[in-house]
């Protein structure tokens, strides 16, 4: 039997519990069904990789990083663009921050990004937020005691001055801690197929797997890519076909839990 690996992204409680503060509709049914499958065949994955997004209340993607003229916070999902930063619409509540800041909105002008999205405080290192929803938790438990094998956690987006959608790599890669990650990468790619599931969808699920692809196509190198479709689902507001039709363009995959 053939090496075949499981990349959960970011199956946390601020995603996963109606509870979280960053609740994605649908995730908490995701989760069950990626847990019920991963009881059933645990046998069908050699390796189980798990992402786990870790956070500073104070990252650059928060509120209370920033200050509009009368120096108040803005609210959660509001977009700032590298126009409303240098009108001064927006600043770094912090003076020292403000290099952070500019060097930010210099990368996002570069690659053509819209905006910045403010997200409620999340995965704050530490918290509850941050744990392992339950459900997958005790699935994970249950495929060590199977595989006699560890669970590899990865954790992502512990740099405050930049967004880290993807498990490889920050959107500013040039930080050493959000260049892409060349041992992860590696593990992976020795398999045979990989298996992605988790949230967001629209987000770090489809940054992860869009990482992973362009590296495999750079380096020339073949693999079976599958998404378990009813395992993720996207933020509110974003639409699921998009990700799907993009990443089913890319050869990926797509299946179900059952």
């Amino acid at each position: 039997m053939g090496k075949n690996a499981l990349m959960i992204i970011d199956p946390q409680n601020d995603f996963c519990d109606q509870r979280g503060s960053l609740y994605v509709e649908g995730a908490a049914a995701d989760m069950s069904r990626l847990a019920r499958r991963i009881k059933r065949g645990a046998e069908a994955y050699s390796d189980v990789f798990v992402s786990l997004d870790s956070h500073d209340s104070l990252a650059i993607f928060h509120p209370k990083f920033w200050v509009d003229g009368s120096g108040v916070n803005p609210r959660p999902f509001t977009a700032i663009s590298p126009e409303d930063y240098a009108s001064g619409a927006w600043r770094a509540a912090s003076r020292d921050n403000e290099p952070h800041a500019e060097k930010l909105f210099r990368v996002y002008s570069e690659k053509k990004i819209d905006a910045l999205m403010i997200w409620p405080e999340h995965c704050i290192v530490s918290t509850w937020g941050q744990e392992v929803a339950d459900s997958v938790r005790e699935a994970l438990r249950a495929w060590r005691e199977t595989s006699g094998k560890a669970v590899r956690f990865v954790f992502k987006g512990e740099n405050p001055y930049t967004e880290q959608f993807s498990v490889f790599e920050g959107v500013d890669g040039s930080w050493g801690d959000t260049a892409f990650n060349e041992l992860l990468f590696g593990r992976l790619a020795e398999c045979d197929s990989v298996t992605f599931a988790g949230e967001a969808l629209s987000h770090c699920v489809e940054a992860s797997i869009a990482s992973y692809l362009d590296r495999l196509e750079m380096d020339g190198r073949e693999q079976e890519i599958f998404l378990i479709a009813d395992c993720s689902s996207p933020v509110s507001g974003f639409e699921r076909a998009l990700s799907e039709g993009r990443l089913a363009s890319r050869g990926v995959r797509l299946v179900q839990s059952e």
